[in-house]
């Protein structure tokens, strides 16, 4: 049982009260029980002296005669005298002692070995006289029982007083303990409050001693701590709201590298990064390990790494910037890493690039359009005067290789003209279209195509908001392309599978022109490069197809993305605003 700091100092008082109190009774008991002993031991002591002054009167008179005995012990008998015991040669011949005849032997016995008037024991007193002339020996016993009641009622008002006393004696100390006891209580309650955090308590006490000013320190105490409490969860609100609203996720470790905490930016963007607990460890990993060297080395550390979501195959980019944790004092107690996703930073940089790329390259076709296709105007001329020259119907080689000629003539000439278009395209002219509309047109100008290889088309529409505002023959001949693309990496019976959804993107709808076939599929290595003009895996293929593709679905204020798995098939996901978006003409 635990005690509380009352009882803790009640039962010191206690016994510094109780036990003086005792030892007074014992030893007023004692004192008691001493002085009734040697009134006793007296009052024998004067009645054996005049016994033996009896005996003495009696024997002178009695002039050695044997009758003196018997007088003398009628005498005592007819005293009747309470203990009195009469011996001769050591022989009881009267017993007042209510003993049996040998334990009054026995004691006279006891008596006269100790060489004392005065024999006593736990249970007896015996005083005693020896009258030698007649070898008597008298003398009174007392049983010592008889003093307790006889002191009892003796001491009765000195014991009811000491009771008295010492009921009012506890009393007083239990008030005592609990009036010095009752502050520390209150403190001590106090105190285990302020450790649960409840820092709008008072101690009240009305005291102008120590307690007192005690008192009022400790709630001059708890004021300054409540307000700096505040103050404290206030800053670490306001630091943990930064933290919360951030964009960039942030991991902070111990010297160790133990993870330490992460915010919700960082779990957003690995929740967002990653589809499976196998990725997202992966990832973690990563930035782990970057930590572990900035902690090793006592360096920051900057990296980009890349990786492919597993949900839908586009690559992730994320920034890594790690660096140590120090104190004022320059301690290293920790490490931070702070990453973002620049995958859109990257898809602009790149689109940019590309753009760069081809409006290099568009300028230089340009150029060389207009000094190739005047050359070829002439060689194509010339080459019919001499056909129409040469050529008769019996020569048919020379007929055949002539119209050869034209053929690659003409083919340059459609070459360099796909360089115009692409180089200075027409201008868009917006207008608020429904995409399926364009989609049926340009499948039935692709059906041709997908007869020949026997493609099955199917074409699912899981959304009625199919309004977007974009150039309608520009679309027209993006669909074309990719349907045109599809077709040529299909193999006989394939199958094209376009899909029409709505996507969200932060707070922007999207609608999702999706193409996928079940074709060759295109490598890792080369889908980055799918966009970027003369770039062509197919040998009678220009190059420039995809690239007029990408342009125009920029120009439409669009984009485009290409997965692809090598001999399964490829998907090309073509995303514009609902209604278009704001676009500039």
């Amino acid at each position: 049982m635990k005690w509380d700091i009352e009882n803790k100092m009640l039962i010191p008082f206690m016994i510094l009260v109780i036990l003086p109190i005792i030892i007074l009774g014992i030893v007023s008991y004692w004192n008691g029980y001493q002085l009734l002993l040697n009134n006793k031991t007296k009052n024998f002591e004067d009645n054996l002296d005049d016994h033996m002054v009896f005996i003495n009167m009696v024997d002178k008179e009695s002039n050695g005669d044997d009758l003196a005995k018997e007088r003398v012990i009628d005498y005592f008998k007819e005293l009747n005298k309470n203990g009195l015991v009469v011996f001769e040669n050591n022989k009881l011949i009267l017993n007042n002692l209510n003993r049996d005849s040998s334990f009054v032997e026995r004691i006279l016995s006891e008596a006269i070995r100790t060489k004392t008037n005065a024999y006593s024991d736990e249970d007896l007193l015996f005083v005693y006289r020896s009258f030698d002339k007649w070898k008597w020996t008298i003398g009174y016993g007392l049983n010592k029982d008889i003093f307790t009641d006889e002191l009892i009622e003796i001491q009765k008002y000195t014991l009811l007083l000491a009771i008295i006393f010492l009921v009012f004696s506890m009393q007083a100390t239990i008030l005592i303990s609990h009036n010095i006891s009752k502050p520390m209580k209150i403190l001590a309650d106090m105190c285990y409050k302020i450790g649960k955090g409840n820092l709008n308590e008072k101690i009240n006490i009305n005291r102008e001693d120590e307690i007192g000013i005690l008192a009022e320190a400790f709630n001059n105490m708890v004021r300054k701590l409540n307000k700096n409490t505040r103050k404290l969860l206030d800053m670490k609100k306001y630091n943990e709201d930064i933290l919360r609203n951030i964009s960039i996720g942030i991991i902070t470790t111990d010297k160790k590298g133990k993870v330490l905490s992460i915010n919700q930016a960082g779990e957003n963007i690995l929740e967002y990064s990653t589809n499976s607990s196998e990725e997202k460890e992966k990832v973690h990993n990563t930035l782990m390990k970057q930590l572990n060297e900035t902690i090793l080395k006592e360096e920051s550390k900057e990296a980009v790494i890349v990786f492919n979501r597993a949900v839908d195959g586009n690559k992730q980019y994320l920034d890594i910037t790690t660096s140590l944790l120090r104190t004022d004092n320059k301690e290293t107690n920790g490490a931070i890493c702070s990453f973002s996703d620049i995958t859109k930073r990257k898809r602009i940089e790149n689109n940019i690039e590309r753009i760069n790329r081809l409006t290099s390259v568009g300028e230089l076709a340009a150029g060389l359009a207009h000094e190739i296709r005047n050359p070829l105007a002439g060689m194509k001329m010339s080459v019919q005067v001499l056909r129409g020259r040469l050529c008769n119907e019996d020569d048919e080689s020379n007929l055949k290789l002539f119209n050869s000629t034209i053929y690659e003539i003409d083919r340059l000439n459609n070459l360099i003209t796909e360089l115009l278009d692409f180089a200075k395209p027409h201008s868009p002219k917006y207008e608020i279209t429904n995409i399926l509309e364009i989609l049926n047109m340009s499948l039935d100008l692709t059906k041709k195509d997908m007869r020949e290889k026997d493609i099955k088309t199917n074409v699912y529409i899981e959304t009625s908001n199919l309004s977007v505002f974009v150039d309608k023959a520009q679309i027209e001949q993006v669909f074309i392309n990719i349907i045109k693309n599809a077709v040529r990496a299909s193999k006989q019976q394939g199958k094209l599978n376009i899909k029409l959804n709505i996507v969200s993107r932060e707070k922007e709808k999207l609608l999702c022109i999706s193409f996928e076939d079940n074709g060759e599929g295109i490598k890792q290595e080369n889908l980055e490069k799918i966009f970027n003009p003369f770039f062509t895996t197919d040998p009678q293929g220009t190059g420039l197809g995809l690239s007029v593709v990408h342009k125009l679905v920029i120009e439409n204020n669009g984009e485009i993305e290409a997965k692809s798995i090598l001999g399964k098939g490829t998907k090309f996901e073509i995303k514009f605003p609902i209604n278009g978006g704001d676009i500039d003409e």
